[in-house]
């Protein structure tokens, strides 16, 4: 979930916005169902991935703990900005998003065709977490996850040295949004622990261990 934040909106549109989420959850969305009608966003922040997932003509619940978070997103009203800024001037006409805020552990949210948790599992307990998630899609839907994990040393020392140099080469020449958020860190959990997890809770999901600190995770519930 979300930590503290900021009331007042950012006042960068959502095309000229980049970050490490963002870029690795970006080819998620674009490979959603065709067929999925409605979406949670858990942990939604300041809501740009229900705005997101809205101009794909989704009907979107955007669930955070922070009351701040929600209210930032709300204060950005449901305007949708393309990511792409050539098509920003033909945004969904009546984007549906409905934020609220709670716990996705205890609200009744019933089911959805999509459920997305970005950079939110760290913030619960992995197992429990992941059971939620994956309890929430809609037989025949798909549950997407970008997260953030401790990295396994030694193992994991290289890559790490690695992302460093991309990090600081994307930031002096891309720029990088940052959501207004406080970082959890250092995450509780490792990317082993979140693997494993996955593959024992989650049969058939797809597990991919990203460079830039991110892994993402995705799984489709079966339609029987």
């Amino acid at each position: 979930m979300s930590e503290q934040m900021s009331e007042a909106p950012t006042e960068r549109p959502d095309h000229q916005r980049w970050n490490y989420n963002i870029h690795y959850q970006r080819p998620l969305v674009a490979d959603l169902p065709t067929a999925a009608r409605t979406a949670l966003d858990v942990g939604c922040g300041e809501g740009y991935l229900a705005r997101r997932l809205a101009e794909r003509g989704l009907e979107v619940t955007a669930i955070d703990s922070d009351p701040a978070a929600i209210a930032r997103a709300r204060a950005q009203g449901h305007t949708v900005d393309l990511l792409d800024s050539e098509d920003s001037e033909h945004p969904s006409p009546s984007p549906s998003i409905t934020y609220r805020v709670g716990d996705v552990m205890t609200e009744e949210l019933g089911t959805y065709d999509v459920v997305t948790a970005v950079t939110t599992l760290h913030h619960l307990d992995l197992e429990a977490g992941l059971e939620r998630l994956a309890a929430l899609v809609a037989p025949g839907g798909r549950l997407v996850i970008v997260g953030i994990a401790a990295s396994n040393w030694p193992q994991d020392l290289p890559r790490d040295v690695w992302a460093t140099f991309v990090d600081k080469f994307q930031r002096l020449f891309r720029g990088y949004w940052d959501h207004g958020c406080e970082c959890v860190w250092p995450a509780p959990h490792s990317f082993r622990d979140v693997s494993e997890a996955a593959e024992r809770l989650l049969p058939g999901s797809v597990y991919t261990r990203e460079l830039l600190w991110r892994y993402t995770l995705t799984w489709d519930r079966p339609a029987g």
